[in-house]
């Protein structure tokens, strides 16, 4: 039960962060209002993390470990490249959804970062690209993806369109989020598969019916 209780505490550390970082930004926001906002003590908020630094790093790590765990189970879960890329891009998607706020702060303050978590941080990314374009590589030697030149610029446009993300998407909006994934994913298949792809009932699904897509 004292486990759970100062994790629990942790969490809210984290949580209150995630709220202001949103609301006023990393610069604006003090150690002290983070206590405020959380309902901990001095001791409580220095015995999890020993800067406000290392607090920022614990958001950024939290939502990069969670895109990288989905993309593993998503690895193990599925054979064919087609397959694998649908889950990767489904599995950040819902990360906009599940854990917006602490989203929205990721992208938009990771550059205030000390260097030594830049870099850690820089690693999880550089794990996910790697991930990202074996899953490519893969397609086009099995020829379910079109052969693009360099096939860098596929992780990069997908990257781009999924990121962005975060400047305007609204989670209370009209298009729920598997909605909105549906039609990123529409896009980027029809021009990702080749033709043969296409044609293979398994992926069928994947594609909007005629009238959302025309």
């Amino acid at each position: 039960r004292g486990g759970k209780s100062m994790e629990d505490r942790r969490t809210r550390i984290i949580q209150a962060a995630v709220r202001l970082f949103r609301e006023r930004g990393f610069h604006q926001v003090s150690v002290r209002n983070i206590i405020k906002e959380a309902d901990v003590s001095n001791g409580c908020f220095y015995h999890y993390f020993t800067t406000k630094d290392e607090l920022l790093f614990a958001i950024n790590e939290f939502v990069m470990d969670y895109v990288l765990a989905k993309a593993q189970e998503v690895l193990r879960q599925h054979k064919t490249p087609v397959e694998k890329l649908h889950g990767i891009i489904s599995g950040f998607m819902s990360t906009f959804y599940r854990y917006h706020d602490a989203v929205v702060v990721m992208y938009r303050e990771n550059h205030y970062l000390a260097p030594e978590y830049y870099q850690k941080m820089r690693q999880k990314r550089d794990l996910y690209y790697r991930i990202v374009m074996d899953v490519l590589a893969e397609g086009v030697a099995k020829k379910e993806f079109r052969p693009f030149e360099p096939l860098s610029i596929v992780a990069f446009m997908i990257f781009g369109m999924v990121n962005w993300l975060y400047t305007w998407y609204d989670p209370e909006g009209c298009l729920s989020i598997e909605a909105l994934r549906d039609r990123y994913i529409d896009f980027i298949f029809h021009a990702l598969l080749t033709e043969e792809a296409k044609r293979n009932p398994l992926y069928r699904s994947y594609f909007l019916p005629p009238a959302l897509s025309s």
